[in-house]
């Protein structure tokens, strides 16, 4: 593909946008980039980008900025519905995102993850398995840093330079803007309501999912849960070959968890493995079925059963995932800011079998909580809701167990503190986004520790 030249429209200005920008100035293209915000909303690093070949349109979309260009490179925040999107569509201008013009230049095979949840644990996973075989690898995508930072000049050193594969965390954002991306290795994690505040309906949404394993062909992987009622009316439009994980109930799956152990067969006559599960830190089941399939693509890329073994061992987790923030008289605080879905949500009270008081509420992303109503009934001694979905969830969730309003995250937690029990779990799990009054989950989940730490410093 050649930019040099070519007048190419980068449309939004995050960390995506940015790194965008870099790389088709590198490349020689006549380069506008826009966003709607001005610019000192902006990252400073939008400084950057003044040069000579490049245009800054900011507080605004221009509409012949959009129909003038050769080809136009859409940041995943930014809806595809906008109507300066759709006159360019009209007018024939190709509009892509940042992974598919990634892999328009990467010369290596591409291991892909979706999911509605446990995208970034899974890759974080198979970024450790592949470190400890020593298989020369990169690890970008939704994960923290975009894919084209992989081809930037300036990000490059020794040992990123020439990985034997890419491994790319995908949102269904990100995958609405693929045409050619072709993952010699797809796997999806999971799926559950979420992102109703974009997409109209369910089904659009496992549309916009189903799309990782589109150029797949038959000399390829998909690795997918035995069960999921949402990708298997699509499995018939999957021509790569299928590894499915699953439990001593599923018949015929590749990898099984049994007691004790996860069973991996790769294919027929191929013979099984086993490994062991009992010195696993990861808690919940759902973080099995997270080490099930990175195990597979750990396997298939050459990584050695002790090295798979060893990472499944120790490895403690993600920041913001579960994770165990603190104690206090006996009482354990975890911060699950990432649980932004009702499935995660789920997960994690499942993980615990001490009684919770659990911190929810933020930014209301339109799915139902009624599925969070038994959970709740089993695990939580009491709610503390927040935020602009206190209100529905306190409607949704009523019956359930007493629970009570808190103006912000802050009055939720001492709320929560002053009642607590020897025994109890205090925990972050929100299933709302964070964009209420939180820049993104990490500052909420970090604002939850600060409280800790100070509850903890106090006593």
């Amino acid at each position: 593909m050649k930019l040099a030249g070519r007048k190419v429209l980068v449309v939004g200005l995050a960390r995506t946008g940015i790194a965008v920008a870099r790389f088709l100035l590198e490349q020689k293209a006549e380069v506008c980039c826009t966003d709607l915000s001005p610019i000192e909303k902006l990252n400073g690093t939008v400084n950057s980008l003044l040069a000579p070949h490049c245009r800054l349109v900011l507080g605004e979309h221009n509409r012949d900025d959009f129909i003038g260009a050769d080809l136009i490179i859409v940041s995943p925040g930014v809806p595809l519905t906008i109507a300066p999107l759709e006159e360019a569509r009209k007018a024939g201008v190709e509009i892509i995102g940042e992974e598919e013009l990634a892999f328009r230049f990467i010369n290596c095979p591409i291991i892909a993850v979706t999911g509605t949840n446990g995208k970034t644990t899974t890759v974080s996973l198979i970024d450790a398995m592949l470190g400890k075989a020593g298989i020369p690898h990169w690890v970008g995508g939704n994960i923290g840093r975009p894919l084209i930072d992989l081809l930037l000049t300036s990000s490059l050193n020794g040992e990123e330079k020439d990985p034997e594969v890419v491994v790319v965390e995908l949102s269904s954002f990100q995958l609405e803007t693929i045409v050619s991306f072709h993952p010699w290795i797809a796997v999806w994690t999971n799926f559950s309501y979420d992102h109703l505040d974009r997409y109209p309906d369910m089904e659009a949404y496992a549309e916009a999912k189903v799309r990782i394993f589109m150029n797949q062909t038959a000399h390829d992987y998909a690795i997918v849960p035995a069960r999921d009622g949402w990708l298997n009316p699509r499995m018939s439009r999957l021509d790569a070959r299928i590894l499915r994980f699953g439990y001593l109930a599923d018949p015929d799956v590749e990898l099984r968890f049994e007691e004790g152990c996860i069973r991996y067969r790769k294919g027929e006559g191929e013979g099984e493995e086993c490994y062991e599960t009992g010195r696993v830190q990861l808690p919940g089941k759902h973080n099995i079925e997270n080490i099930m399939a990175a195990l597979a693509v750990a396997r298939i890329c050459g990584a050695s059963p002790d090295a798979v073994q060893e990472v499944m061992e120790n490895f403690a987790g993600l920041e913001h995932r579960v994770e165990y923030a603190g104690e206090c008289r006996d009482v354990r605080f975890y911060n699950d800011s990432k649980a932004t879905t009702v499935d995660s949500v789920v997960q994690a009270l499942e993980s615990f079998e001490r009684p919770i008081l659990l911190l929810a509420g933020g930014k209301d992303k339109g799915g139902p909580y009624n599925a969070l109503r038994e959970p709740i009934q089993h695990h939580v001694r009491r709610l503390f809701l927040y935020g602009e979905a206190a209100a529905r969830l306190e409607e949704e969730l009523a019956g359930t167990v007493e629970s009570e309003r808190a103006t912000d995250l802050e009055a939720a937690f001492q709320s929560a503190w002053t009642i607590s029990r020897t025994g109890d779990v205090i925990l972050l799990a929100p299933a709302c986004s964070s964009f209420d009054m939180f820049k993104d989950y990490e500052e909420r989940g970090k604002r939850f520790k600060a409280l800790v730490e100070k509850c903890i410093r106090e006593e």
